[in-house]
């Protein structure tokens, strides 16, 4: 083999090296989003994040540029970044839509999901109601993305799946107003049942539960939630 050959083989790799770079960056910020670790209207510091992250600072950028391009934040005109602070109507729009995506997500998956995956949603639900008794706004946050996508992955469908996706970006960052009263939660929590539907494979029954669980966030949330008419 030719020297130069050697040198294009390597050469071929590098992009694809950088590219899992960005991708892991990009996942890493996108899994603390969806478990409310960001709030509305905060600014984010692509320095930070790369610090915190042990990287640098343009894959970090052009994560943020991804989720710019999502539209669960925004770009201002010096070039930082910001969650944006939605208004209730639109709050409202993606949480009714949620309730519909995400209900029929779970009665898809329904008899889908293995043994193994149905005893792991219960130890969640069973956390969940840990986070509630110790008042634990970050655990709940973490069990109740974990409980959910653990059952949406078993949809059989990347359409609904990406969308369910796009607007829990949006969304997450509200719940963390759910700290307002997190016991309130004890009384809006229908994941058991969902559960034991699960189990029994009553797909209606399951699909149902899991609707009535975020369409009761959203009305806590409208009531205690800061919003972009709020500020």
């Amino acid at each position: 083999m030719k020297s130069d050959d050697v040198s294009s083989s390597v050469l071929s790799m590098q992009p694809i090296d950088h590219q899992s770079v960005q991708e892991k960056v990009y996942e890493r910020i996108t899994d603390v989003l969806m478990r409310g670790g960001f709030q509305p209207g905060q600014k984010l510091s692509s320095r930070k994040l790369a610090a915190s992250l042990g990287t640098s600072d343009m894959p970090v950028r052009a994560a943020l540029g991804r989720l710019v391009a999502e539209g669960a934040v925004t770009q201002n005109a010096n070039g930082t970044f910001t969650i944006p602070l939605i208004s209730r109507k639109k709050f409202q729009d993606v949480m009714e839509l949620r309730a519909l995506l995400e209900g029929r997500a779970t009665t898809a998956a329904c008899g889908k999901i293995s043994q193994k995956s149905l005893r792991d949603l219960k130890t969640f639900g069973k956390g969940l109601e840990e986070a509630i008794e110790k008042n634990d706004i970050d655990l709940y946050l973490d069990y109740n993305q974990r409980l959910k996508f653990s059952i949406y992955k078993h949809c059989d469908s990347e359409i609904l799946f990406l969308h369910i996706r796009l607007l829990w970006l949006l969304a997450a960052p509200f719940l963390r107003h759910l700290n307002k009263d997190l016991s309130q939660m004890t009384y809006a929590n229908f994941h058991d049942g969902a559960i034991a539907a699960l189990i029994e494979n009553r797909a209606e029954d399951a699909g149902a539960e899991i609707a009535r669980d975020v369409h009761a966030g959203m009305v806590f949330l409208l009531k205690h939630g800061k919003f972009a008419e709020d500020v």
